[in-house]
Formats: structure tokens, sequence, C-alpha cells
């Protein structure tokens, strides 16, 4: 080997990265000691210049075309899990102990492995695999939060053939040592995300990770660093949702530790407890309040809030919490129909109208909802601000399959001598199997109906009256000057 003083800033880096992926701990040490005498450099700053290093060389780089972005090529923020789980990208988890950061995320996992979303959210997903390393209070966290929600440890998605949700944590009779956020493990998570086609990562906590992995939890460019490799080097080439859970900070809403832990991710949840009374803090909360400060994929209402309650070993919505569910096959139906009466185009009043009138009994923020995620899916068209209309491709789809004409039909007729409708003042809940008793009041699950009423449509002349919900909310704009939340908003 030749004299070390030889070496470039770079060789330093690449030689370091090169006995890390070889295993040989000895020269890794060797070269990392050199480096820091050579440039007089803290293992922190060798650390963020490694995952600097390491994330550009997984970054495919291409010569650009043009001196611009092509907006058409770039893909937009989407779910693995309607609300919940963001495909390809990190989100921050904080609140004081004892609020339920790890139960929410064990529930969320859970039901992911079944295709199922959860509390405000009724939209099937995709079945998968999460991974929860747990390091902040190790594996017995887990287990605590499993007990909670009546897991036990046979269940078939938690062990066995059928097993989707995987756990690591410090268990050294197992031969388990804990993770940190060092190069090392960074790879071992890799690959092991590769293997088990994990997409859900959940990362307890933010702070111990850091911390064993030489990061400073407190300083803002350290952390950046950090959350830019495991966006750009693990959750975004994986498709995978990872998420960080945190402690609350000193200041009012703040999640612990530096400012970028809340500011660099692309989904933020705090949750705080709920009393009946302020008064009554000394006793045990009713519920939780999860808030989101920030979700980047949602078009409609990114900061909403959804309050629940533990109860009987599920996460259930407290009383009059809304169910937003999905009635996307409903607004096809309803722009078909529109469109075989020679109608290319229609308002989200108008949609919003037939859906809940006729056809899914769907509320606002359902269709609101439904129609931003159809507009990411490329399923539906915005020709024109507050109008929505079919994909070339969707209605090539409907041709192609043969769908009956309209014309000259008796529901040809319904639908163009369609008037004034009136509606209830409010959308209402549809209620329907198995209900939970909390706080004295009933509260089940969201049920939409089938979407076989070909009743009358309301196109965009119609007078009819709105449901108050619709009123004065941004949602009645049957023209183009209207406020759509799935535009920018109006100055």
């Amino acid at each position: 080997m030749s004299d070390k003083n030889e070496y470039k800033y770079s060789d330093f880096i690449d030689q370091i990265i090169l006995a890390i992926e070889a295993g040989d701990e000895d020269d890794e040490m060797k070269w990392r000691a050199d480096f820091k005498s050579n440039f007089r450099l803290s293992d922190e700053q060798i650390n963020a210049r490694l995952f600097k290093k390491f994330a550009n060389s997984k970054i495919t780089k291409k010569k650009p075309d043009k001196d611009w972005v092509t907006l058409s090529k770039v893909e937009e923020l989407d779910y693995l899990m309607d609300g919940w789980l963001l495909k390809g990208d990190i989100c921050l988890c904080y609140g004081a102990s004892g609020t339920g950061k790890t139960t929410l995320a064990l529930w969320k996992a859970y039901n992911y492995a079944k295709g199922k979303n959860i509390l405000d959210r009724d939209t099937k997903c995709e079945k998968g695999n999460s991974l929860f390393i747990c390091t902040d209070g190790g594996v017995s966290t887990f287990k605590n939060a499993m007990s909670s929600l009546g897991i036990s440890d046979d269940d078939p998605l938690m062990e066995g053939d059928k097993q989707r949700i995987f756990v690591w944590g410090f268990e050294p009779e197992q031969g388990h040592e804990a993770w940190s956020c060092n190069i090392n493990d960074v790879m071992k998570l890799e690959k092991f995300i590769e293997t088990k086609k994990i997409t859900y990562v959940v990362i307890d906590s933010a702070k111990s990770v850091a911390s064993r992995g030489g990061w400073k939890y407190t300083d803002n460019d350290a952390v950046r660093v950090l959350l830019g490799y495991m966006k750009e080097g693990i959750a975004k080439p994986n498709k995978c949702h990872l998420e960080f859970i945190s402690h609350d900070g000193t200041e009012r809403n703040a999640a612990a530790g530096a400012k970028s832990w809340k500011e660099d991710v692309s989904m933020c949840i705090e949750l705080t407890p709920i009393y009946e009374d302020d008064d009554q803090r000394d006793k045990e909360p009713t519920g939780v309040k999860a808030h989101f400060w920030k979700n980047r994929a949602q078009l409609v209402k990114p900061r909403r809030t959804v309050r629940y309650q533990l109860s009987e070993g599920e996460l259930l919505l407290l009383p009059n919490e809304e169910v937003v569910g999905n009635c996307q096959q409903t607004i096809l139906e309803i722009l078909w129909e529109a469109q075989q009466l020679g109608t290319k185009e229609l308002s989200r009043k108008d949609i919003a109208t037939k859906a809940y009138s006729s056809k899914a009994k769907a509320s606002f923020k359902t269709v609101d909802n439904t129609l931003g995620a159809m507009a990411l899916k490329r399923l539906i068209v915005r020709p024109r601000r507050g109008k929505y209309s079919l994909s070339p491709k969707q209605l090539q789809e409907f041709e192609s399959k043969g769908s009956p004409s309209m014309a000259g039909s008796e529901e040809t007729k319904s639908i163009a001598v369609s008037g004034i409708t009136q509606l209830p003042d409010s959308f209402t809940q549809v209620n329907s199997g198995s209900s939970h008793d909390y706080l004295g009041k009933k509260v089940g699950k969201l049920v939409n109906p089938s979407c076989d009423n070909q009743s009358d449509l309301f196109l965009s002349h119609d007078k009819g009256t709105l449901p108050k919900t619709l009123q004065g909310s941004g949602f009645d704009i049957g023209d183009i000057d209207g406020d759509d939340p799935h535009w920018s908003k109006r100055k």
C-alpha cells in the first residue's frame, strides 16, 4: 500500500466504502483514522460525506436533453395506503410518551398486510410487507403494542410461511444487535428490503438510530443529509414508506431534535392525547388526536386531523369522525354517462351531486379525495380549472368494452330532462356491520353502496339546492373561476 498522504480526498471516501462493502472493519477503521487526521474532520463530517457519496452512486444520472425539466415525465407522489403510507418517501411521527406511536404504526402495518386501510380511510390497498426496527426501548416496546392490539406471537402475519411483518432489535440471546444509521447497517437494510420485498419501514426511534450511527441528532445539516440519503437511497428506489418515530420537543407542536426532522420529510404526524376537560389531564386520556402537519401527496386538506381510541384491541374512530372512502368507479360511470350524451367535461359540483344523490351516497370529502387520486393516476384529466373528463386512455377502455349506448333509451330521456332536485341539508354516513361502543355512543364503519342506480345526471346548468356541506366550502364551483384544490389557489 502506498503512502496514504498521497491519496486525494475522494480516494479516502472510496476506500472506506470498499472496506465497508467487504466487511473488513479493521481496514475501514484505518482508513477512517487517516481520513480524519489528514483533513481534520470529525466522525460526523466523515459520515455525512460517506452518505453523500453512497447516495450519488445509487442515483442514475442521465445527460439532459433539454435545459429544463419535462414535467410530464415527473412521477407525482402517490400512496401505498391511501392517506397513511407514501410510496417512495419519508414520514415523521412524533408525540409524547404514552400516545401510542408504536401502536399506530403496528396497526397500519397489520392492516396493510391484509390489504385494508384504517381509521378515516376505507380504500383498499395492495397487501404489503413491513419491517420494524426497534432501537428505542428494544423489542419489548413492540411486544407491548402487540398485546394492546391483541396480536399473538404465533399470528400468521408475524411468523411462518405467510409472515408479512418483520422485527429487528437488540436481542443478544438470538444474536441480534441494535441497528443504527451508519453505512454498514444501511447496506444491511437495503438488502433485507430487496429480499423480503419490504414496502413499509418503521424506525423507532430517530434519536436512537442517529446517535448510534454517529449523527448529531440536533444538527440540521447532518439530519438533512441523513434524510436525503434515506429517501433517495432507500425509500424511492424501493418504492417504500420509511417512517421515523420520535418524541415531542420542548416547544409547542415541535418534534424533538433538529428542525429538519419535521421540515425535510413529506409527511409529518403529531400524536397528542385527548382529554374530556383540561382539568382532567392527570387522568387517562379518552383518545388520541393524529394531526397531519404535512402530507405532500394529499391534494385536499393536507393538514387533516384524525381522532381515535384504542378499544378492545382495535384503533377506532371517535364519534362524529368522518370516514373518507373511494368512489372511483362511481365517478368513472358518471363521466362516461355524460360522454355518451355529448358532455365531455363536468364540474366538481356536478360530479359530487350525482355521486351523492343517486349513486354511492359519497360525501364531499370522499368525492374530492377520489378526484385527486384519479388525477394522479391519470384516469381523469382536468381540461380546465374545476372541470374533469375521462382521460383518452380511460375513454378508449370504455369504448373497447362495448359499453351499451344510452342513445334512444328510456334512461336517456330521464337524464336529459333532469330538473331541480332538492337534496338533504347534510351528507350523512351510512353505517353497517359491527359497531363499537365507547364514550357512550355507537360507531360503525362507512359503507359505499353499489353504483347501479342510473338516475338523473346533474349537469352544470342544473339549479338544484346543494347540501350545506358543499355551500360556502369552495366546492360549489360550476364555473372556471371557482376554487379547485387540485389546482393552485385563486389569488
